[in-house]
């Protein structure tokens, strides 16, 4: 089983600091975020095919669905990689801007 190096681009991590800090003033439980984030990243670097196909501006797109966060990773893959594009709340009315 090959293991994929997970990287998130200067966006995602911009989406993430902006989730944690929503989590910290808004949550009874703000380790939900970092459990959750790692939990996917480590299930993706191993079986980053699971994400459904994503129609967006950059080919290959995948995204998956963090449950307890209601939202979803972007992310594309090579043999080597996982690059995390954005985090995403499912429930906004447009897709994210990759930056």
């Amino acid at each position: 089983m090959t293991r994929r190096k997970v990287r998130f681009t200067a966006t995602a991590r911009g989406h993430v600091r902006h989730f944690n800090q929503w989590w910290k003033d808004n949550s009874v439980r703000p380790e939900i975020l970092r459990d959750d984030l790692e939990e996917a990243t480590q299930l993706l670097a191993v079986a980053p095919q699971i994400g459904s196909r994503y129609a967006g501006p950059i080919s290959g797109t995948r995204r998956f669905y963090l449950e307890r966060l209601m939202s979803h990773l972007y992310y594309t893959f090579d043999d080597s990689e996982i690059i995390i594009r954005a985090l995403w709340h499912a429930r906004r009315g447009s897709g994210p801007d990759f930056g």
